[in-house]
């Protein structure tokens, strides 16, 4: 009779762990087949999009370059110019994957095409799209993360960029995976186990070799962690590791520049550029290619011209910002403007910024209207949920909320273009989709009972 109790303890705990067993696995199926369902959604228009957008780039953009670029490197020449001179102007990023495409293209059979470079991208972006869903699981439930995906699927600016040779769905792709590996379980206030922050560290390494917007990204989860975690120590160290993985390719990649263009340089050339056009007295805050910004370059060779005007254009712009203070509010919002106004750049730049204009009206007009609707209607959503999120009792919510400002935030120091907002996009989903479902849920909270008979 003495066997009996203990026989029961050790049965009991295994004919509950069964079951518990079966409903992880039945879970893990259903978010596979969730998984693949919006990832269907969001493939389809993209695929059509590029198979409607199956032409090459014209005029002289970034497009055209990153073509050429990624054709050079494929082929062996390395990240020069086709002159033979050191380039480090772009990122290295993007243009170093399009050439691991064309030259994966040898060993399978697949000719280099322009259609084989935007159905990348195309991929890329249904990827997203997945990883939008998972992160709006594991930070709600199923039901927010479908929401989340399939808005994401055919949200238009998103599905527009993928008929260009961009970089801005390979970025938003390692971001967004990036958020995925620091979202994937509840923090916790002792910490997250490193391993996990360095994997997170290394696809962030890969997305500032491709914007580098991400460069200082861990200061943003130490603001967080320093007052949510037991020990600020931790919190250093957790940025720390961050920073460790980020200069996995990073760092490799500056002493490259440096060597070759035998002076200190980082991750790129560009960074003086885009201050000074930002910046300079006499800007107003968006892209332009005039103003004394490209004076004082004649007879430079291009590697010159490139190394001159990161230098010179750092110096003008801090000059001139320090010259005229009282213009940084009004500049600011100048550049915000920008930035935020509208969301359908991507028609634009599928077209080659105007070299191409191949869309007929009024179909083009409906392209238009339905980017900037669905844009503008989820904007004043994403106002709406703000709070909620902010205010959250789940720091990776407030978090979600804080990464989607940071990326907004960061083009604010150089020159607002609506192509810049396009990473936020998908974080800006998130709140949405939430924030839809809570009104959904308490709407029942606003309809009058009716009074008994």
């Amino acid at each position: 009779m003495s066997l009996d109790a203990p026989a029961a303890a050790r049965i009991e705990p295994r004919s509950i762990a069964v079951p518990r067993a079966e409903s992880r696995l039945a879970g893990m199926r259903l978010d596979i087949v969730l998984a693949l369902i919006v990832f269907t959604m969001a493939i389809i228009p993209r695929a059509a999009w590029v198979a409607y957008n199956d032409r090459p780039p014209q005029g002289l953009n970034d497009p055209v370059m990153y073509n050429l670029l990624s054709d050079l490197m494929a082929d062996g020449d390395g990240y020069i110019r086709p002159t033979g001179e050191a380039f480090a102007y772009y990122p290295v990023g993007f243009p170093a994957t399009v050439a691991g495409l064309k030259k994966a293209g040898e060993f399978f059979g697949w000719e280099r095409s322009i259609f084989s470079i935007k159905m990348m991208n195309g991929m890329l972006g249904a990827l997203t799209t997945v990883a939008i869903f998972l992160i709006a699981s594991r930070l709600f439930d199923r039901r927010v993360g479908f929401a989340a995906g399939a808005l994401h699927a055919i949200f238009p600016s998103q599905v527009y960029y993928t008929g260009t040779i961009l970089s801005e769905p390979l970025f938003t792709f390692l971001f967004v995976g990036a958020l995925l590996i620091l979202l994937w379980k509840p923090w916790i206030r002792e910490g997250m186990p490193y391993p996990q922050l360095f994997a997170a560290g290394l696809v962030l390494s890969a997305a500032t070799m491709t914007r580098g917007i991400t460069l200082i990204f861990p200061l943003l989860l130490l603001a967080i962690w320093f007052f949510y975690l037991d020990s600020r120590r931790r919190a250093l160290l957790q940025t720390g590791v961050l920073f460790a993985g980020i200069a996995v390719l990073i760092v490799p990649w500056s002493i490259r520049n440096t060597l070759a263009f035998d002076q200190l340089t980082g991750p790129s050339t560009n960074v003086g550029d885009d201050l000074c056009i930002g910046n300079y007295e006499g800007a107003d805050g968006r892209f332009t290619l005039s103003g004394k910004c490209f004076e004082g370059v004649e007879g430079m060779s291009a590697q010159e011209v490139e190394l001159h005007r990161n230098r010179e254009g750092l110096k003008i712009a801090v000059q001139d910002l320090v010259q005229h203070p009282v213009r940084v509010p009004k500049l600011v919002a100048q550049k915000a403007y920008w930035l935020l106004y509208k969301d359908d750049d991507g028609i634009w730049a599928a077209e080659s910024y105007g070299n191409d204009p191949f869309i007929p009206e009024p179909r083009k007009g409906m392209l238009v209207f339905a980017a900037n609707a669905i844009y503008y209607a989820t904007g004043i959503v994403v106002i709406l949920g703000a709070a909620a999120f902010a205010l959250s009792s789940d720091i990776r919510r407030a978090f979600v909320l804080l990464a989607m400002l940071y990326v907004l935030a960061v083009p604010l120091a150089f020159f607002g273009d609506p192509r810049f907002h396009y990473p936020a996009i998908p974080l800006a989903i998130i709140i949405a989709a939430a924030t839809l479902l809570m009104l959904w849920d308490g709407r029942r909270a606003f309809v009058p009972k009716e009074s008994p008979s």
